[in-house]
């Protein structure tokens, strides 16, 4: 499926958003403004000082959709812009409308500049290039206008009217049909629009009109803000119109939420429910037959399934088949690319596809072992509102256990995971396409317990500062899977190279032998890893033989090495205005047993920690006999943290991230009151922060790529 992220109005392409088209019915159309009225209106417009900080400002940008009995819709979109520096002249001498030909088409009716001078330059609409969209791992048809505006200087204004018609996602219907009933949405008769109303650049007005016929009972919802709304009816059509005035835009915070979850926007749909999409999405697949258990499919799921006799183990099975042996990619493969799968005897064929076909053929895998299977969607990243406008992005799986209840199965995201549901997608919308229908869902939060990853140390440490030991580290769930993507990822050949990475985030100077680990390719155990180290000068060497060290597994090693967010995660702003969001929940356990030199004593060890809420934080640093003996245990409770959670997620990250920059002081037996007072005085004056050692501080290397 698809990925159709709303999107904001952007400096150098503020009339690309989510253009849907409908000429006007006037003789005169309402866009065809006089120039002398468009001049009136910039000369009321202010320059940087009335827009500090911004390279443009939009003037206004409005559009007017009409809507047929069919669904189809036709939009004009009228926007005016004003460069108020070099750098937004620059974003304005290009203007960029997307579409997809096999669900829409566009066209720009009208471009002017408005000269800073007073002088209007008409720019011909049949200089408007059409180009294809940069392709990556999805390589299907998307393109767009690119309208050459031409140079321009601060001050200049652009006036752009463009014409679409058709829907934002494609299902593709036949080619060859002449007029533009192809672009009639698949789910007939209705229509949805989801606009936003948020920009990276001032915006002084921003308006939507809509046209419906009556009988076609139009919902709509304005989220995150207000907004003016007029809805009236006349003659057998109603029409609602909203506006908003003077946007300002709004500022982002570090590891926040997608934008459309906070940002105002507006969501319109005649559908009358979630259900009766589930309904009519069910439907469509089982009548393109994309489901069909062929004899091939059959040969697959029998010899995947082969000697399990439990329903979980087969659906188990097959989900991580597809999930290993399926590529993703995107190519364009004719019918279906949008809400209708391909038939999974050409997935199975091609050994490739997106989201929806790795869900397609694993739900006629499931159909092929016995079981009940169905396909579902989603929205990955963003948020699902009750409003029943089509906001998905994924597609997945589901599977009807034997007594009932359902359980959701996503191929696409658990490669190398032992799940069967990433619980990267927790607290995250689905739509089941069940026969009888469903509402929409919000997956449930993820136990920290289970995305477990700890690290046992075993160490001592020698009087000349160095540190020798061994070192355990266990995982399961988005942990285990976050330990062993890299060594997949790389030949075998590489994986001493990544072990050697290990130790290094912390200390440059670490010797590593990793002395026995988990085959990453068996997902049927948790991943478990042994190693032996070695790090000369750890510990900083004192006047009168005393040490300063920070404990090695305070320093969280393996989160160091990959650059884990309860690591890297910012701490500002101390308040937040938007929730805030991480890969998953995790339990994070360090302990450490450190060997001191005979008869040393330790000084300067922190207060035990006891922080609890969301984020919580359980801590004790001591000395018991000859050893150091620390306990930390860090726990992210969920994914998503509202702005009220998150004074407890700051608290335990900042406390876990102190613990981690604390030195202690180790006394040797023989040190004298001269030594002690030496020793004491270089403790304060010596090293950073960052720890002990000449480790790596600032750019450290990744133990492997993020997560999915």
């Amino acid at each position: 499926m698809r990925a159709r992220h709303p999107r904001p109005i952007v400096l150098a392409a503020f009339v690309a958003a989510l253009l849907v088209g409908a000429a006007a019915t006037a003789a005169t159309p309402a866009w065809d403004l006089p120039a002398d009225t468009v001049k009136a209106s910039l000369a009321k417009v202010g320059g940087t000082d009335a827009f500090p900080g911004a390279g443009t400002v939009v003037v206004f940008d409005r559009r007017e959709a009409q809507v047929e009995d069919s669904g189809l819709s036709r939009t004009v979109q009228h926007t005016l812009a004003k460069a108020l520096t070099a750098a937004g002249a620059k974003e304005l001498a290009t203007s960029v409308l997307s579409y997809d030909p096999l669900s829409a088409e566009v066209e720009v009716l009208r471009c002017r500049v408005f000269e800073a001078g007073g002088a209007v330059r008409e720019v011909d609409v049949a200089s408007v290039q059409d180009h294809p969209d940069t392709q990556y791992t999805i390589l299907w048809n998307a393109r767009h206008r690119l309208v050459p505006v031409g140079r321009l200087e601060p001050g200049d204004a652009v006036e752009v009217v463009s014409r679409r018609v058709g829907f934002t996602y494609a299902l593709l219907a036949d080619d060859e049909t002449p007029d533009e009933s192809r672009f009639v949405p698949p789910m007939r008769g209705h229509f949805y629009d989801i606009v936003p109303f948020w920009a990276s650049s001032p915006v002084i007005e921003q308006s939507y009109r809509v046209t419906v016929p009556v009988a076609k009972n139009l919902q709509y919802q304005f989220f995150n803000g207000g907004a003016e709304v007029d809805d009236r009816t006349a003659g057998g059509f109603r029409t609602v119109t909203v506006t908003t005035r003077n946007f300002k835009p709004l500022e982002r915070e570090t590891g926040m939420v997608a934008w459309s979850d906070v940002a105002p926007k507006l969501l319109l749909t005649t559908a009358p429910d979630w259900r009766a999409k589930a309904i009519w999405f069910h439907g469509v697949q089982e009548d393109a037959e994309a489901f069909a258990v062929t004899p091939e499919l059959k040969r697959v799921a029998d010899e995947v399934t082969a000697g399990l006799d439990r329903a979980d183990d087969k659906a188990a099975a097959l989900t991580h088949w597809v999930a290993e042996n399926i590529r993703y990619i995107g190519l364009h493969m004719g019918k279906g690319e949008g809400y209708t799968l391909h038939p999974a005897e050409m997935t199975l064929r091609d050994r490739g596809g997106v989201c929806k076909d790795k869900a397609g053929i694993l739900t006629a895998l499931l159909r092929a072992a016995g079981l009940e299977a169905y396909a579902g969607m989603t929205m990955a990243g963003e948020r699902i509102e009750k409003i029943a406008a089509d906001q998905f992005n994924h597609c997945i799986t589901v599977w009807r256990r034997p007594d009932g209840k359902t359980q959701l199965l996503d191929p696409t995201w658990v490669p190398g995971v032992r799940e069967l549901w990433s619980s990267r997608e927790q607290q995250q919308e689905v739509l089941m396409g069940l026969p009888e229908g469903a509402d929409i869902m919000t997956t449930p939060i993820s136990p920290p317990e289970d995305h477990p990853l700890s690290v046992t140390i075993r160490s001592a440490l020698a009087a000349d500062g160095t540190l020798k030991g061994t070192m355990k580290v266990t995982a399961d769930g988005q942990s285990d899977s976050g330990l062993r993507r890299p060594y997949r990822g790389r030949p075998r050949s590489d994986w001493p190279a990544l072990d050697e990475d290990l130790l290094a985030a912390v200390d440059s100077r670490a010797v590593v032998r990793v002395t026995s680990r988990t085959d990453p390719d068996d997902l049927r155990v948790p991943f478990a890893l042994e190693a032996e180290f070695t790090i000369p000068g750890y510990a900083r060497l004192l006047d009168g033989g005393a040490l300063l060290v920070v404990p090695l597994s305070a320093r969280h090693p393996i989160g160091a090495a990959a650059r884990a967010e309860e690591i890297t995660l910012a701490l500002k702003p101390k308040e937040r205005k938007y929730p805030v969001r991480i890969g998953c929940s995790k339990l994070v356990k360090l302990e450490e047993r450190m060997t001191l030199p005979a008869g040393a004593k330790v000084e300067g060890l922190p207060a035990d920690a006891k922080l609890t809420g969301p984020g919580s934080l359980q801590a004790t640093w001591k000395q018991v006999g000859g050893e150091l003996v620390l306990s930390e245990t860090l726990a992210l409770d969920r994914r998503i943290f509202s702005p009220d959670d998150w004074p407890s997620l700051r608290a335990a990250l900042e406390a876990f991230r102190k613990l981690a920059e604390t030195q202690v002081l180790v006394k040797p037996a023989s040190s004298g009151a001269k030594a002690d007072g030496k020793a004491r005085k270089t403790a304060e004056t010596g090293p950073g922060v960052r720890g002990p050692g000449s480790g790596r501080t600032e750019e450290q290397p990744r133990l492997g790529r993020e997560a999915a």
